[in-house]
């Protein structure tokens, strides 16, 4: 998969996958864990980093959540499962990984509410301790240097 084109692909499949289903949140979460996996073995890291892989993705699930307004709190926890899963199936870094996804969720903020991304954030910290935190630091990160950060690198 081209990783400049998954996560429009996902974002796609989701909305797709959201009108056929009953749980919108479990459906998305559904797609980003079969997207993840069949990037992940078709991308070479060299050409489509894991990290790019999985903010991509993540990005496409969440702006699917939005434009059908579903919740996105629940959502978020559940493509963080997602990833979390996948991350550890692929042998990746699962800090890494995880921060990748958040840095995702946090491009949200163009689109959301404050009151909305303090839900995700609440949501977030409840489930995976301290994530919060590196949450609200994509969130208060100049959009230019979010997308120069390295996944390795802080904000």
């Amino acid at each position: 998969m081209d990783q400049l084109h998954i996560g429009e692909l996902t974002k796609e499949m989701v909305a797709e996958e959201l009108r056929l289903l009953g749980d919108p949140c479990a459906a998305a979460a559904a797609v980003v864990r079969k997207s993840l996996t069949a990037a992940l073995k078709s991308a070479p890291a060299s050409v489509a980093p894991p990290a790019r892989i999985i903010e991509e993705t993540v990005k496409g699930a969440m702006t699917a959540l939005l434009l059908a307004d579903h919740s996105l709190a629940r959502g978020s926890i559940l493509v963080l499962e997602s990833v979390h899963d996948v991350a550890g199936e692929s042998h990746l870094d699962p800090t890494e990984s995880m921060r990748a996804a958040l840095r995702a969720l946090a491009e949200l903020r163009r689109f959301v509410e404050p009151s909305r991304l303090d839900d995700i954030r609440l949501e977030i910290e409840a489930h995976y301790m301290g994530a919060g935190e590196v949450f609200v630091e994509f969130l208060r990160a100049p959009f230019d240097t979010m997308k120069k950060c390295s996944p390795s690198s802080p904000p």
